[in-house]
């Protein structure tokens, strides 16, 4: 009996330690760890141009459409690359000849949670998406893509924060372009739209965020849009 009561006590006592760990992890990197959903990548170049588009991820990888060229784990996280001919209208098109409207991947990562943002009611999920989504630079069906994917999501609550402070996501998710000679291509215009969502109340208080002026696009254009729901 002692020796049980014993097991039981050190379980316990096993238990209530990991949870501390987690809690001081947490309060010390402020981080949390998130599924990252769809962050989808559009290319649009002055003039068809071949490219390899190089993803670094500080964490996971899950599901990649299409199939990368290569993927590989590193220290850091994970490392895939797509090759592909990009022509002005987004279309992609890798070496096999088959074509996309842009390059897809989810997975986890430990994101900090943000602290600014808004305060949405189920019935103006739309409409404030589109407003939102314009000022950030997408175009009208980059927006359509983007809400049909995360409209049901705020409307699933009845008031939800949404925040599209993306800082800490561009930190642990990085791209890079090269050309057909290896040389690195820098986009011109670089519009990255991240959005965190979580579960709110009508009383909830939270710092309106405030956005720069609107991407003004010149030249090689990337955008990419992708997001969280944290629980």
């Amino acid at each position: 009996m002692k020796r049980a009561a014993r097991a039981i006590v050190l379980g316990v006592l096993g238990i209530i330690w990991v949870l501390f760990v987690v809690v001081v992890t947490l309060a010390f990197t402020g981080g949390i760890h998130v599924g990252v959903y769809k962050p989808v990548l559009y290319v649009y170049p002055e003039r068809e141009q071949s490219l390899t588009v190089s993803l670094d991820v500080e964490g996971e990888l899950g599901t990649v459409y299409p199939a990368p060229d290569t993927q590989e784990t590193t220290d850091r996280g994970t490392q895939a690359s797509w090759t592909v001919t990009a022509s002005p209208d987004g279309t992609l098109t890798d070496q096999g000849g088959r074509t996309y409207p842009s390059l897809f991947w989810d997975g986890e990562m430990t994101l900090e949670a943000p602290e600014q943002g808004f305060i949405v009611a189920r019935e103006d999920a739309v409409p404030f998406l589109e407003e939102k989504l314009a000022l950030l630079g997408l175009t009208d069906k980059e927006a359509a893509d983007f809400i049909t994917y995360w409209a049901p999501r705020i409307r699933a609550n009845e008031y939800t924060f949404v925040s599209f402070d993306a800082s800490s996501y561009t930190a642990h998710a990085r791209y890079s372009f090269t050309d057909e000679a290896g040389a690195p291509v820098k986009p011109d215009t670089f519009i990255r739209v991240f959005m965190t969502i979580r579960q709110a109340e009508v009383t909830t208080q939270v710092r309106e965020q405030a956005f720069g002026p609107t991407p003004q696009r010149t030249g090689l254009v990337a955008v990419e849009w992708g997001g969280t729901e944290e629980q």
